[in-house]
């Protein structure tokens, strides 16, 4: 800044396990700030490679390797010491690992404490097979009493179910992971007959998922469509299922499997929708899932790719609309032909989705919400 005085309001946003650029910290909330020019932004989040800071931004990073238990606790130091270097007037805390500390410095440092809550942690526990009942309940209590940190001025809700799951979480703001972009116009249309179609799965790839089911889905498309393509890419976030699906789609040229141990940069996500006849959620009915709107399906209504889902009720009515996807019963191999066949004769995208499906539908009340700390 060339020693002037810098007259914005230093505001940290701080994430451990998530992208230092992550899609929601950064290039949702993070940007939305920034517009304003009210505001002097630091990041602080997992980074394997060193990022450039500009006059605008400064990046910090929680750790650099995965599955590192000493890098997962001294990343508690330097979140401390970047909280002592910023000095932030506001505090946007995206992982409950923070909160202890946040809330104990907050009476020192005097700053405003958000917690985004991005997931239903606890609830989470349910979908990780390996984890054992009594790891799951000392995780349970050891993720309680950290989100019970005192001083936290406002809740960040990433999903509408969260408000009723966690009551004890107010005050709150509910702002869905919705498009960081605008809207790809396209006409209604058809999928036209060929000779195979081009499918995507994406982002977290875990057993509640349904990847690997998917995968068997798609072996029986092939018989019909042997043309055909899947693409999968995302972070895997249990490694013994990350063998699983390597042996499900082992010696099948059709299908393209990139799985990380890390998160997977959103841009390379977005990209991969390029050329795709269909978007795959074929996630299980499970109580921790069916309430959520996954991204992908904000980011597949806003690029006009139809998604085949499972039946969930929420989803369908969000899709309905403009008819913006097909379900799909995954686990019924022998009706596969038949159901995909009756996807393809669907229109889809036979109106435009509303602007609400658009991050900037929230622009202003998240704006409102920290202005008004």
């Amino acid at each position: 800044m060339s020693g002037k005085f810098d007259s914005r309001i230093p505001v940290l946003i701080a994430s451990s396990l998530k992208p230092v650029k992550d899609t929601r910290a950064y290039g949702k909330l993070g940007l939305s700030l920034r517009e304003t020019g009210l505001y002097r932004l630091s990041f602080m989040g997992f980074s394997q490679l060193p990022i450039e800071n500009c006059e605008d931004e400064i990046f910090y990073s929680s750790f650099s390797k995965v599955h590192s238990t000493w890098e997962r606790i001294s990343s508690q130091i330097r979140f401390l010491r970047i909280l002592l270097k910023v000095r932030p007037k506001i505090l946007i805390c995206c992982t409950y690992e923070y909160l202890p500390i946040a809330s104990f410095f907050k009476g020192i440092l005097g700053y405003k404490l958000v917690y985004d809550v991005q997931e239903n942690y606890v609830k989470n526990l349910d979908l990780n097979p390996t984890l054992s009942i009594e790891k799951k309940a000392r995780l349970s209590s050891l993720i309680t009493r950290m989100e019970k940190g005192k001083g936290i001025d406002l809740f960040l809700l990433a999903e509408k179910c969260y408000a009723k799951e966690m009551p004890e979480k107010t005050p709150f703001l509910i702002l869905e992971n919705k498009f960081a972009g605008e809207i790809k116009a396209v006409s209604p249309f058809k999928i036209p007959e060929k000779e195979g179609y081009d499918f995507l799965i994406s982002g977290t790839l875990t057993p509640a998922f349904g990847t690997v089911e998917a995968i068997r889905w798609f072996k029986e498309i092939l018989q019909k469509f042997p043309d055909s393509t899947l693409k999968i890419i995302g972070h895997c976030t249990v490694p013994s299922y990350e063998i699983e699906l390597q042996k499900a789609s082992e010696n099948i040229t059709q299908i393209q499997l990139k799985s990380s141990n890390s998160p997977v940069p959103h841009e390379e996500i977005i990209a991969a929708y390029s050329g795709v006849d269909f978007a795959i959620l074929p996630y299980q009915n499970r109580a921790s899932i069916k309430d959520k709107m996954p991204t992908k399906l904000f980011e597949a209504a806003a690029l006009g790719i139809p998604v085949l889902i499972g039946g969930n009720p929420n989803w369908l009515d969000f899709l309905a609309p403009f008819s913006g996807g097909f379900p799909i019963d995954f686990f019924d191999l022998q009706q596969a032909p038949q159901q995909f066949n009756a996807a393809l004769n669907q229109e889809y995208f036979t109106q435009s989705p509303g602007s609400s499906i658009l991050w900037k539908s929230q622009h202003r009340d998240f704006i409102t919400a920290i202005s008004s700390l």
